[in-house]
């Protein structure tokens, strides 16, 4: 039987990229390994249906200080790196997929490649333009020249390279430096077996919109909670806000700030992915907001494609990505220099809420345009590729 190790700074349960992966490899026939930091539940073992994954000693850091981040990530890499090893010797993994941030991951796979596995860099986000992104006033500085060359080097050392749309490979990556023949555009279309269509909660007052996700600052909840406090007959609405992050407190302290505690509910949890569309699916509208920066105006946002697969339409930010792949009758987007326009969409929608059934009637139009079986078939015959 072919293997695949997939090893990632990330909680499996809740990582939806890294899970489609694991699942369409273990179902084309392939025995299956992912390694991780561990969570709560400490570190061990665990099978995830066809997949079983390895909880290594180090905790998940979602702080705000570099130096914590660059710690946690050398702790992970050197237990990962001996753990692939010894695992390399004893079972032999065909191929090695390391998921980024880091993408130094990949040299976890040394001794695996010098042995034969091949080995796929797998860059989820940028990570030189995500670290402008969380951190703004670090510029083009000496660390970020790292981050660039460890990048560069990375793909290098990779047989193959993978990444989330096509803005970001002909974007950033290949300007970064990166071969472009080298790249393979998998993009993050949702599971069609978890995120489907169902039946559609009746619009009306008031009007329930959800987000879901990481609690952070580039996501500008803040910034959203600010504009629907300015809101005329902001009553007609609730918000629920479902994540955790390092900005928990902050958004609580904003909630109470802008008095909006009887519209705004904040559940801090992460629930497992398979349970969200039984949580998400009695809501009229999506909230998918982000800061502007260099790197997430090229992302296209998983929660905002999960949210289209269940036929729920989201307000969101048209970057180069959501206007390259998404119908604009999909979607309300505002301008998030202007959060005027935020303001104008709230009110639009309290005045007329039918503009929602416009948006999900154009959605449901077609239902498969955006959903991960065409991706999964990508994604399989890439390892085929590195598996002959």
């Amino acid at each position: 039987m072919r293997s695949l190790c997939i090893v990632a700074y990330a909680d499996y349960p809740t990582d939806a990229r890294i899970m489609r992966h694991a699942e369409a490899a273990a179902r084309n026939g392939y025995r299956v390994d992912v390694v991780t930091p561990c969570d709560a539940q400490g570190p061990g073992r665990v099978a995830a249906g066809e997949v079983t994954v390895f909880k290594l000693r180090t905790k998940h850091y979602e702080g705000e200080s570099r130096a914590a981040y660059v710690v946690s990530y050398l702790d992970f890499f050197v237990r990962c790196f001996f753990w692939l090893s010894l695992r390399q010797v004893r079972r032999r993994y065909d191929i090695v997929h390391a998921c980024n941030m880091p993408d130094f991951l990949v040299f976890t796979a040394t001794v695996a490649k010098l042995m034969g596995a091949k080995v796929i860099l797998d860059i989820h986000d940028p990570m030189p333009d995500t670290y402008r992104t969380k951190f703004p006033g670090a510029g083009r500085g000496v660390f970020h020249g790292l981050l660039l060359w460890q990048e560069r080097l990375s793909a290098a050392f990779a047989d193959r390279v993978i990444t989330v749309s096509d803005p970001v490979k002909d974007d950033v990556l290949v300007p970064d430096g990166l071969e472009g023949g080298k790249i393979t555009v998998i993009t993050n279309f949702p599971d069609d077996e978890i995120f489907k269509p169902g039946p559609a909660a009746p619009v009306g007052y008031p009007i329930r919109m959800i987000y879901y996700g990481t609690i952070a600052p580039r996501f500008d909840l803040e910034g959203v909670l600010r504009a629907l406090s300015a809101v005329r007959g902001n009553d007609r609405l609730t918000f629920r806000i479902i994540g955790k992050g390092a900005s928990a407190a902050a958004l609580r302290t904003a909630i109470a700030a802008e008095g909006l505690e009887t519209l705004v509910a904040f559940d801090n949890a992460a629930y497992p992915l398979r349970e969200l569309p039984g949580i998400v699916r009695g809501y009229h509208l999506g909230m998918v907001p982000y800061q502007p920066s260099f790197a997430t105006d090229h992302i296209l946002p998983v929660k905002l494609m999960e949210l289209l697969a269940m036929g729920i339409p989201s307000i969101t930010i048209a970057n180069s990505a959501v206007r390259y792949y998404i119908d604009p009758r999909m979607y309300f987007a505002y301008d998030p220099g202007n959060m005027g326009t935020l303001i104008r969409i709230f009110e639009e929608i309290l005045d007329r809420p039918e503009v929602i059934e416009d948006k999900r009637k154009a959605i449901l139009e077609d239902p498969g345009r955006y959903l991960w079986k065409r991706m999964r078939a990508r994604y399989v015959d890439l390892l085929s590729q590195l598996s002959e």
